[in-house]
């Protein structure tokens, strides 16, 4: 997911990532990141799940001394659900754009403040976004509240139901404002209505709402056989020629930023459930049969190895059971991520399987297959490089792997006892760790490049990934920051990323599910505060001593 997907059994769909990456190689350790996105917006985070090649690595120097927090030390705004609320600098002002089912927040996020500048409904849904008022969201947060603290497993799972209705959460906006990227010159990009695409601007000025400028529907203009088998956009980013990249259920479009269509690829029959990476020569889109490097030059896409381009199979379930055992994903559950940009490095892009033996991490060579890689056993096609089992996970991982040099953190997402579909999303979101057991477990893989495979690395088995939350990485002190929950108490934890020990912990300041970050994305401000989504609001914690 870490970015991730809520399922259309559970009404909703999580989409479960992008941002600028300042220096091409990181002044602490050397190590290559991705190239600096020319199209990006200034800031930290323009787009979800921090870089073009979506590997979660932040550029903010993180906190390292942890701490119990109070409910001084948190401010938040009511949303019904965020996944991954993204930021733009101009000048000295810090602007948040979250974006959610029925609507952008604008958050003024200068200095140390985090204040609701505006609500943009998206556009023709107006009506649907007045119907849900920050009393409503009060309201049901407290009942879930309630029945949690009494622990009781099935009317907290008939009011996860319930929320659904009360909110106003449904099949077509359920995943909408998911994913989101701001261009250069400040406009916000981001998919709504399920297959719409809606652009906006505040004219870079920090008080200033954000208003809707253009929308379209991703297949408005083409013929009806080819419009009927795309059903739900599911992941935007900009390339590095500055197209619009969108991905949904049968296809892979791009757009001008003037939202023009340019071309698009079919997928029949083929569900995307994640986000997509791009670097320099191709846009990666993982669906639930296929992983692609599907090349751009500007004017056409192409899956030709002529052009660049290249398919691979994967291990996946039979169709529909990974989703009747309680995952939200009919293949990968993971977003792309991909994983060395030096010159000198192996180029590799690395999901999560869908082997119905236990979920696999694999890596794909990215440009040409070594001319002496020879395929390995157990692997659908030679454009595998390596896959490895994880240690901890049945059934697909659904949060994406994050990735810094050779190493790689995947995190366990299969919950052991799931709620019942079609309630099983929003069930086990607020049931796992409560009623029922969670998902425990974070595990590290090391790339030997000089062998051609993976190897373990650490392993935690007491991290609770009931929120389905990437962890980010900071190359500047070498941490991880990881969301677990420990007695019913949400929390953060400074991870080494080299050894696995835990160097900080951040214990949020109670119990309520106010703080949950479910299906959301792990970012860190300038001044090395957490900016979290999830449930019902999204949130600014005061976590360090950066300020």
């Amino acid at each position: 997911m870490t970015a991730r997907n809520l399922t259309t059994q559970s009404g909703i769909a999580l989409v479960i990532s992008l941002c600028v990456l300042s220096p091409t190689v990181s002044r602490a350790q050397d190590i290559a990141l991705p190239s600096p996105h020319p199209w990006a917006a200034d800031g930290p985070y323009p787009m979800s799940h921090h870089n073009s090649g979506q590997t979660d690595v932040t550029v903010v120097n993180g906190p390292t001394q942890g701490r119990k927090l109070t409910r001084e030390d948190a401010k938040s705004v009511p949303v019904v659900w965020c996944s991954a609320p993204i930021v733009k600098k101009v000048g000295d002002h810090t602007t948040v754009i979250a974006g959610t089912p029925h609507g952008l927040a604008k958050i003024d996020a200068t200095g140390e403040a985090f204040d609701l500048v505006s609500f943009m409904p998206y556009p023709g849904l107006e009506e649907e976004h007045s119907d849900v008022t920050h009393e409503d969201i009060a309201w049901h947060m407290d009942r879930i509240n309630e029945k949690r603290r009494e622990k009781q497993d099935w009317r907290l799972l008939f009011h996860s139901a319930y929320m659904l209705w009360g909110l106003e959460l449904n099949m077509r906006n359920g995943g909408s404002g998911a994913y989101g990227v701001i261009d250069k010159d400040g406009y916000h990009y981001t998919f709504f209505d399920a297959t719409r695409i809606v652009k906006s601007f505040d004219d870079n000025e920090r008080s200033k709402p954000l208003r809707p400028i253009r929308d379209v529907g991703v297949t408005d203009g083409l013929a009806d056989e080819i419009a009927k088998r795309v059903t739900r956009i599911l992941s935007i980013t900009l390339t590095y020629d500055g197209h619009l990249a969108v991905a949904a259920k049968g296809g892979l479009f791009v757009f001008d930023r003037e939202l023009g269509l340019k071309d698009y690829l079919l997928f029949p029959d083929e569900h995307v459930e994640n986000s997509i990476a791009v670097d320099e020569k191709r846009i990666y889109v993982v669906t639930s049969k296929y992983m692609r490097g599907v090349a751009w030059d500007g004017e056409k896409l192409s899956l030709n190895e002529a052009d660049g381009g290249w398919t691979s199979e994967y291990d996946v379930m039979p169709e529909g059971e990974a989703i009747k055992r309680g995952a939200a994903s009919h293949g990968s559950g993971t977003t792309p991520t991909l994983m060395g940009f030096g010159d000198d490095e192996d180029h590799l892009v690395v999901i999560s399987d869908g082997s119905p033996d236990g979920a696999q991490l694999v890596a794909f060579w990215r440009d040409e297959i070594p001319v002496d890689f020879v395929q390995k056993n157990g692997t659908r096609s030679r454009r595998i490089a390596d896959q490895i089992r994880l240690q901890m996970s049945p059934l697909t991982v659904e949060a994406s792997p994050a990735a810094y040099g050779t190493g790689v953190i995947v995190l366990n997402s299969t919950y052991p006892d799931s709620a019942p579909a079609p309630l099983n999303i929003l069930g086990n979101a607020f049931l796992a760790g409560e009623t029922r057991e969670p998902p425990l477990g974070a595990q590290k893989f090391e790339w030997k490049p000089d062998e051609n495979r993976f190897v373990e690395g650490w392993f935690l088995e007491d991290i609770d990934n009931t929120d389905w939350m990437p962890p980010a990485i900071s190359p500047h002190n070498g941490i991880a920051y990881v969301a677990t929950k420990v007695d019913s108490v949400y929390e953060y934890r400074g991870i080494d990323f080299a050894t696995g020990e835990t160097v900080a912990r951040w214990t949020f300041p109670d119990d309520s599910v106010l703080w949950n970050n479910w299906g959301g994305i792990t970012t860190l401000l300038e001044d090395g505060d957490l900016l979290l989504g999830g449930f019902f609001a999204v949130k600014r914690y005061n976590i360090g001593h950066l300020r």
